[in-house]
């Protein structure tokens, strides 16, 4: 029974993934606001939303490297569905279509998960009602990122042509009613929180029947799982022809991941959050540092970065260090 539960959450949020990637799509175009600022602050925010459900409820069961082992594995998933992406959609480019909120993402993200290894390795006993200073730095970091974020003016992008398949569909989101489309999507969000936390415990009940350990759950089991929504949005967000909220789903997803680390430990009432996880997550976090610098040199240097081969160079690079930081989880005692 537990696996069939487990199962139909991860069809049923799959599922509502496609339509609040479409329904973000529709309200990007249709705001003043580009896909850029969307996928960081909307659609990254709302995709995340199985993490938020699946960090929460781990930190209210006292379960610290459930929580990290989640944050880190969606993370790292997430970085490497944007490899995969660029692959599958050589041809497109995708990070010729970056950004400079883009680039600013990718730069607040990096800057936080360094700190994250570097509070892994302080672990520092210092805190404000119960939460640490490590976590009150993570949070205070999303916060003030997210208002430069807001802050930096959306430049006026020349569209490229429209073959008649896609100058069709830009005709019928402009029929469509903001205020539906708002409606449908705050009610995916919802759907995604219910079967988030569903996945949860399915997948916490599998560790234990498995025997895999809470560390191993979180960074693939139920990372995979709740990273799925990502995976589907960004396919679809490059399908119709908007590679920017592809790029803005993952880092912006990624961001606001390390957000939801440190407000979990306003729920975590076992101790500070980051003092009591293992040091099994340090060659995870490492690697997402590494990723996070592979992505942010390549549209710093995109100019440099248009043929095939080095497209492929790139994502096959952080293919590799999936791989790697895969098997020395599975190896490591």
């Amino acid at each position: 029974m537990v696996y069939l539960l487990f199962i139909i959450s991860v069809i049923v949020t799959v599922g509502v993934a496609v339509k609040l990637s479409q329904y973000a799509d529709i309200i990007s175009k249709k705001s003043m606001k580009g896909g850029a600022f969307l996928g960081a602050a909307l659609l990254g925010g709302a995709t995340s939303l199985p993490e938020i459900t699946t960090s929460y409820t781990a930190a209210i069961i006292n379960n610290p490297d459930l929580i990290l082992g989640n944050i880190l594995g969606s993370n790292l998933f997430n970085m490497l569905t944007l490899a995969f992406i660029n692959i599958y959609f050589i041809k497109k480019r995708i990070f010729q279509h970056k950004t400079k909120e883009h680039v600013f993402t990718a730069l607040v993200g990096l800057i936080l998960s360094i700190y994250l290894l570097v509070g892994l390795h302080i672990k520092s006993g210092f805190q404000v009602f119960g939460i640490g200073l490590d976590s009150i730095l993570l949070l205070a970091g999303y916060v003030l990122g997210m208002i430069f974020l807001s802050k930096l003016e959306v430049p006026e992008v020349q569209e490229a042509p429209l073959n008649t398949t896609k100058a069709k569909k830009e005709i019928d989101y402009s029929s469509i009613s903001m205020k539906r489309t708002v409606s449908f999507f705050i009610l995916s969000c919802f759907l995604i929180m219910v079967f988030g936390t569903i996945l949860t415990v399915t997948g916490d009940r599998i560790g234990e029947l498995t025997g895999l350990g809470s560390s191993f759950v979180g960074m693939f089991m139920i990372a995979i799982t709740t990273s799925l929504p990502e995976v589907v949005s960004c396919i679809v967000a490059v399908r119709l022809g908007n590679p920017g909220l592809a790029i803005g789903s993952v880092l912006g997803s990624n961001l606001f991941n390390l957000f939801v680390l440190g407000s979990s430990d306003i729920f975590y009432r076992g101790g500070l959050l980051l003092s009591s996880v293992e040091l099994f997550h340090y060659i995870s976090t490492i690697t997402l540092i590494i990723m996070n610098l592979i992505v942010l040199y390549t549209m710093l240097h995109r100019t440099k970065v248009k043929q095939a081969p080095s497209y492929l160079i790139i994502s096959l690079a952080i293919i590799a260090l999936y791989v790697a930081n895969s098997i020395y989880l599975f190896v490591s005692p």
